[in-house]
């Protein structure tokens, strides 16, 4: 039997921290708990996060958080969507919480141990490197954003 071949992608210019979680908590509560224990200020984003897979579009509830101090940029999503998961691994995640971009290095590290206190929280630890370049749809994270801040910015310039 041939040997699987995962489409990997090159993350040296994308600095990225991603956090697995096990959790019996709906993805609300969860967000909810995290800003207690975080400090962060998740919000429920009005569109899935869309991702292509074999079985077509698979949309995942997303919340968002910014980090005002060192401009790093927080995803917490729901692992299974509507027709795939984000993470393929074992044991299978229930949500996966991604930073991006920021000045501080280390923003997050401590965050897996903090997570592992909330009440119904079974596992949290942070991805390996070999897992993470598996991790390809990590580009389109805020894709719709940007896209719709380039829209008001080319209608303000109409407007002018």
């Amino acid at each position: 039997m041939p040997k699987k071949e995962y489409l990997s992608f090159d993350f040296d210019d994308i600095a990225f921290r991603a956090i697995a979680m096990h959790t019996a908590l709906p993805p609300a509560l969860l967000a909810w708990q995290a800003d207690r224990n975080l400090g962060t200020k998740f919000s429920l984003l009005p569109d899935y996060f869309s991702v292509e897979s074999k079985k077509g579009i698979s949309e995942h509830t997303q919340y968002y958080f910014r980090e005002e101090e060192f401009g790093t940029e927080w995803w917490l999503l729901e692992n299974q969507g509507s027709t795939s998961l984000l993470m393929n691994v074992k044991p299978l995640p229930d949500m996966v919480l991604i930073g991006r971009g920021g000045e501080d290095e280390n923003a997050g590290a401590d965050w897996p141990e903090r997570l592992k206190t909330i009440q119904g929280m079974t596992l949290a630890y942070t991805v390996i490197e070999k897992e993470k370049k598996k991790l390809t749809w990590i580009t389109r994270l805020g894709e719709k954003e940007i896209k719709k801040e380039k829209e008001e910015g080319k209608n303000e310039q109409r407007t002018v």
